[in-house]
């Protein structure tokens, strides 16, 4: 059995390794000839900025995915980490010169749209473009070493059109523009994030990856050092607020949860129901405002509500019950009205349904009551 051990770990090797399919060279001349700013590329890159920034304005999908599919933006970074994975120092300077004007590029255009435009308020999906957290990150890195096969394989097209999608390079620069448009400090400090964080872990994955393939250098390290040691501290750097930030995201959805938990549990019994629920863990003053219609409750019945609030580990977030036991209360929302109606139609047809219950077995009472007699 032992003398099989070094077969199996060939068979395995063979199946795990990655193959070049193209020359080192061509797949240098294939990342070089998408680096560049000028001519149609810059032209592209604005009009897929334009394009993201109507995406985030109308929440619009579709919009940001196309914008992602088109838009040039991580042909730079992508070169960067071959670059430095290949101490190549002159495409290292010239990646990174580009990066840096796609960078400005498209934070001008952004900001240009958002000055103009008429619908200046932040959207839902501008908004998660704010707060980069962990998860980011690991798209960010499994989406770079994604792309970086791809473009060592003969026909890798599809493979990069995916991972454009999925790491979102340019709605992030979108949300930055936006936020220098409307002095928004919290859109341009998140959107700038956002985009720094994945342009630092798809490029250390490329770099990665590169070494581990074995890709030749273009000169020994003692005559240009190109150190990765750079790369991984900024990357280390930059990877600290996402880790904050996704344990901050983990708390506010445990937070959430249990006000979800506590609502199920104590609002939705008996003749009681939520009509509607606003729950903010997020805002300077968390609260959860919550709809109920039903009987009035007692003095009594909302101190024992507050109690158990507590219990849920919900200190510091305030409960705020709004009782709207009859119409006259619901004529300024219609979100409310409709739900109480549909909460009253929902009580009409279980009441129907105990009527109906009751004649029966009256009936059936009554057959036997006539048979005795």
């Amino acid at each position: 059995m032992p003398a099989n051990i070094p077969v199996l770990k060939r068979y395995i090797g063979r199946i795990f390794r990655i193959a070049k399919e193209e020359s080192e060279e061509d797949t240098k001349q294939e990342i070089l000839s998408e680096v560049s700013f000028k001519g149609a590329t810059l032209w592209l890159l604005v009009f897929t900025m334009i394009l993201t920034c109507v995406g985030l304005n109308m929440n619009s999908i579709y919009a940001l995915i196309g914008a992602m599919l088109m838009s040039p933006l991580m042909a730079p970074v992508i070169g960067l980490g071959f670059a430095i994975a290949t101490n190549d120092w002159p495409m290292v300077k010239r990646c990174a010169r580009n990066w840096l004007v796609g960078f400005v590029i498209s934070l001008l255009a952004s900001t240009l749209y958002f000055s103009i435009t008429p619908f200046n308020e932040p959207t839902e999906v501008m908004t998660s473009f704010t707060g980069g957290t962990i998860y980011d990150v690991l798209i960010a890195f499994f989406g770079g070493l994604a792309g970086f096969i791809g473009l060592s394989r003969v026909k890798g097209m599809k493979v990069m059109a995916g991972v454009a999608v999925a790491t979102a390079c340019m709605p992030p620069l979108s949300t930055a523009g936006y936020g220098i448009a409307n002095f928004q400090w919290s859109h341009i400090w998140g959107g700038s994030y956002f985009y720094i964080i994945n342009c630092v872990f798809i490029g250390l994955a490329v770099m990665l990856l590169a070494k581990y393939m074995r890709y030749k250098k273009v000169q020994p390290f003692s005559e240009r050092p190109v150190t990765a040691r750079i790369v991984y501290a900024i990357a280390f750097i930059s990877f600290l607020p996402a880790a904050y930030f996704a344990w901050q995201l983990v708390q506010e959805k445990h937070t959430t949860g249990n006000i979800e938990r506590f609502i199920k549990e104590n609002l939705v019994t008996g003749d009681l129901s939520v009509l509607k629920k606003d729950i903010q863990v997020k805002s300077a003053s968390p609260k959860a405002e919550v709809y109920i219609t039903g009987h009035r409750l007692t003095e009594e019945e909302e101190t024992a509500l507050r109690k158990k609030w507590n219990s849920y580990r919900l200190t510091g977030i305030d409960l705020v019950i709004h009782e709207t036991a009859d119409l006259e209360n619901l004529e300024n929302d219609p979100v409310l009205l409709r739900q109480f109606t549909i909460s009253q139609e929902k009580k009409l047809n279980k009441q129907d349904s105990i009527i109906a219950t009751l004649s029966s077995r009256l009936d059936s009472i009554s057959k036997v009551v006539n048979q005795l007699h």
